[in-house]
């Protein structure tokens, strides 16, 4: 009697080590599918797997102890596919409304934390020398046809509400830039350190120009589906917390000088 007590009291014991192990396995996620934009977006994200988003994402995987998988599809599908559960997250995402119905971002005193954030960039527009567009700062002047962007991009609200019709069918910023050379377009509004690298490029140099001040400038964010939030909280926080001390850590800062050297 007092064996068989002994065995049923073993048997509970490790189903109670089984279902601790288990909760304990929810804590983290096997692997978290986090999807960017797939095409160059300099100094970001480049297809050569050398932007330094990509950089910073593998150094947040193993300060976080998280496995990330990076999946590149283009921007819109990527928010569709966050959307709809298809993706875990997704990084370099500036703060949108209608974004965070469907996903949440590090947050602070009821606002999404810029000390959190992967990085800081900007808008701006680029025009073909000596062009009539431009901005003031508030306003957009001598808006003369549409203005190109890329899909899905956060300056497309902007640009609406500023009064410009927008061509969102150029899915790169040389494809906007090409438009912009053949009068398709009055400008191209482009995330502002790529835009500058295509006008160092030969197809575009000395043929188009930058306009100042800059169109917006704002932090982006590693984001996370709102189901996978709920499930993985801790998870999610440990990334966070990750993406601040990687994106000031003396490695990460050495990856920025020795990308910008190239």
């Amino acid at each position: 009697m007092v064996l068989t007590t002994f065995r049923l009291g073993a048997g509970l014991l490790l189903g109670l080590v089984s279902m601790v192990s288990v909760a304990q396995a929810e804590d983290k996620p096997a692997t978290v599918k986090l999807c960017f934009e797939n095409e160059d977006v300099f100094p970001w994200i480049l297809k050569n797997g050398k932007g330094l988003n990509l950089i910073m994402v593998d150094m947040i995987s193993r300060k976080a102890g998280i496995k990330i998988e990076p999946v590149g599809l283009p921007w819109k599908r990527c928010l569709n596919e966050l959307q709809s559960g298809g993706m875990d997250g997704a990084f370099a995402a500036s703060y949108k409304d209608d974004r965070a119905v469907f996903s949440v971002y590090p947050m602070k005193d009821g606002k999404h934390d810029p000390s959190r954030r992967m990085m800081m960039d900007s808008y701006s527009l680029f025009r073909a020398k000596g062009g009539g567009i431009g901005w003031d700062g508030s306003k957009l002047n001598g808006l003369s046809g549409p203005i190109g962007a890329q899909p899905g991009y956060s300056i497309i609200d902007q640009l609406k509400a500023a009064g410009a019709t927008v061509d969102d069918g150029g899915k790169t910023a040389d494809d906007n830039l090409r438009k912009v050379l053949a009068g398709r377009v009055a400008a191209a509004a482009l995330q502002t350190l790529e835009g500058d690298n295509s006008l160092h490029t030969a197809e575009f140099n000395g043929k188009l120009e930058k306009v100042s001040p800059p169109l917006t400038e704002k932090p982006y964010y590693m984001i996370f589906a709102k189901p996978f939030q709920a499930k993985y909280p801790k998870a999610v926080e440990d990334l966070w917390a990750a993406v601040a001390a990687v994106r000031e850590s003396p490695d990460y800062k050495g990856a920025e000088k020795e990308f910008f050297k190239r």
